[in-house]
């Protein structure tokens, strides 16, 4: 029997893994995929407002200025990674392509959604993930099919496969989804401290992951240099951005700007890793990455939620996903067609969310500030689901980490002991 290091993190076998599939479960994977497809549907009209930067972008890469893409267009924001999966798929017939990716980024979401499933501990498991599903499906769609952003499904999808892959104590297998992230988008450096969380050759799997990041990135700056011009890119400061919030005036992102959000993100994700926390290691990068950005754009809910779920249904005992509910009302955006006139074609409470962005940006920050709190501060007993003082005697508490405190633990041990030992009257 494993026991879990002091001041390490559990053990793996404290987790249960895949569980057989029955009827009970067909049932819930149903309802969540129609669910998908209801909201796939409803996003569809408009659909892929953001998508043509990505054939436009996989264009250029192969048929173009090839490795000098980030050197003469610092705009882009997107890995190359990213590029090279939209390539695969713009060779279909015009228009079709786009519904093809739409189609495969909304069908990540349910997928994502059963590797963060595989973690959940087995009490309340399938109503907890089809609550968690029923706020995060809404959410998912924005991203995936509204607006069609392939870099971000990419990261995100590597980010959690990252944190799977570590729980099961898979080195390289971590290594590798680590680098696919970084590679579709830069942020997503910022759960590199998941490597602190496998048990046996970390640094194996941090050659791995420094590998398959320099192999995506290093071609460009060595073919141009100039390819560090996108640590600045001439991107405006949206009004309602962290940054602006925080104080920074400028009209478009300092030179600063992300190189600060490379840094940041991941010094604060791996602060969850020493709280013993490591469920809410995403969502803290997410959140970091959202204060440091100077946009605010309508499809970051999509991985705000999905962090937000997985932090509830694997760092939480709650049945209802609270941090998720949150995020999806915090972080909702109106959408509006006419983006020439948004005041003349808009009333009542859009209306006032378009002309309060410093309120909005507010907002933001404060829901940045309480899952910070939540995710380091708060005691266990409140993640688990229990009022601070509630006692049992049947079982041992459980800690975020879901398994008892070392403390309880021991004094659980002292209690076997006891009872197993002969008393003095029947000696």
């Amino acid at each position: 029997m494993r026991v879990p290091r002091r001041g390490g993190w559990t053990p793996r076998r404290a987790w249960p893994g895949w569980w057989p599939i029955g009827w009970a479960d067909v049932v819930l994977w149903s309802v969540l995929c129609g669910w998908a497809v209801l909201w796939g549907l409803h996003r569809g009209t408009p659909a892929g407002l953001s998508w043509h930067f990505f054939p436009y972008g996989s264009h250029l890469l192969l048929h173009g200025t090839g490795l000098r893409l980030y050197a003469e267009n610092p705009g882009l924001q997107i890995g190359p990674l990213a590029f090279l999966a939209a390539a695969a798929v713009t060779s279909l017939a015009h228009g079709a392509d786009r519904v093809v990716a739409e189609v495969l980024m909304a069908a990540v979401g349910p997928l994502l959604l059963a590797v963060i499933a595989s973690m959940v501990p087995a009490s309340r498991r399938r109503s907890r993930v089809l609550l968690g599903g029923l706020v995060l499906i809404p959410a998912w769609t924005v991203l995936a099919v509204q607006w069609g952003h392939l870099d971000d499904v990419l990261a995100l999808a590597g980010c959690v496969l990252a944190l799977r892959a570590a729980r099961s104590d898979r080195p390289v297998l971590t290594g590798l989804v680590l680098a696919v992230a970084v590679a579709a988008k830069p942020w997503a450096l910022g759960v590199a401290p998941v490597l602190l969380l496998l048990e046996r050759r970390r640094i194996w799997a941090a050659a791995v992951a420094a590998g398959g990041i320099v192999l995506a990135w290093a071609p460009f700056l060595l073919a141009s240099p100039a390819t560090l011009n996108a640590l600045h890119p001439p991107v405006g400061m949206a009004p309602s951005s962290g940054l602006r919030i925080l104080g920074v005036r400028a009209e478009v992102v300092p030179g600063w700007g992300r190189t600060v959000q490379l840094v940041i993100v991941p010094t604060v994700a791996a602060v969850a890793l020493l709280r013993r926390r490591w469920p809410g290691l995403l969502l803290l990068a997410v959140a970091a990455r959202l204060a440091a950005d100077p946009q605010d754009n309508a499809y970051y809910l999509g991985g705000t939620v999905l962090a937000a779920v997985l932090f509830d249904l694997v760092g939480t005992g709650w049945l209802v996903p609270w941090t998720a509910l949150v995020a999806s009302v915090a972080f909702w955006q109106p959408f509006i067609l006419d983006y020439a006139h948004p005041l003349a074609v808009s009333h009542g409470f859009v209306l006032w969310w378009l002309t309060h962005p410093t309120v909005i940006g507010w907002v933001h920050l404060a829901w940045v500030a309480g899952v910070v709190a939540l995710v380091l501060l708060a005691p266990d007993a409140v993640l688990a689901g229990r009022r601070p003082g509630w006692r049992t005697t049947s079982r041992p508490a459980a800690t975020s980490t879901g398994v008892p405190s070392e403390t309880q633990a021991a004094v659980n041990r002292s209690r076997i002991q006891s009872q197993s030992r002969p008393s003095a009257s029947r000696v």
